[in-house]
């Protein structure tokens, strides 16, 4: 066997090794996740953040990664971020809240002691529309279809879960974040925008330490 037919021996068996070990992950099991976030109520951040853990740790697990683990004082910061770019209606890493107006700021006001540090942001609207074609039968009553007819629900604990981390695992920075080796901890949280288009939107931020 020549040098070129052992190479390619040596990177078809690494490529069956990893593939065998991302066929072995599984999303994490989340007990209420699947219910429907109902913004006229407190969201429950905690709930959101395991959803969100579930699927970051899948992507990690895939990508040979240990996974995360939750940390609180980092979801506190991530809802108080969520509600001023809610409030603001702007997606921005820098706020005009006193400090934190950084994501230094935001992580050092925590005592955490850390390495590193990064952040994921996003909007989602409220119902399962983002990246779809849909009619709207009743904007009063936010009765919204796709083509077929099918009506379109509120989003889940799951489902936006799902959706924001599919979005930023699609975005080459915010996916380097998720799969950052260097990173320990995540806390999430959202905030809900009922004056946005289509019903409302949340605004979700993702911190991550090292």
């Amino acid at each position: 066997m020549n040098g070129k037919s052992m190479l390619s021996l040596v990177l078809f068996a690494a490529i069956l090794v990893f593939a065998e070990q991302a066929s072995a992950c599984v999303r994490a099991s989340v007990p209420g996740a699947d219910a429907i976030i109902d913004p006229a109520k407190r969201i429950n951040q905690k709930l959101l953040t395991r959803a969100i853990l579930s699927e970051v740790n899948y992507e990690r697990c895939k990508a040979g990664l240990a996974p995360l683990t939750p940390e609180n004082a980092l979801v506190r910061i991530a809802e108080g971020h969520s509600k001023w770019m809610a409030k603001a209606r702007n997606v921005s890493h820098k706020s005009t809240i006193a400090g934190r107006r950084s994501l230094r700021a935001r992580i050092k006001s925590t005592g955490i002691r850390i390495r590193t540090g990064a952040e994921n942001i996003g909007m989602v609207h409220r119902f399962r529309i983002d990246r779809i074609r849909f009619r709207i039968r009743s904007a009063s009553s936010c009765h919204f279809e796709t083509f077929s007819g099918k009506r379109i629900p509120p989003h889940s604990y799951a489902s936006l879960a799902r959706t924001v981390v599919g979005y930023w695992m699609a975005s080459h920075g915010h996916r380097a974040n998720i799969l950052n080796r260097d990173v320990q901890k995540m806390g999430t949280a959202a905030a809900f925008d009922r004056s946005a288009e289509y019903c409302g939107a949340y605004y979700i931020t993702q911190d991550f330490t090292g």
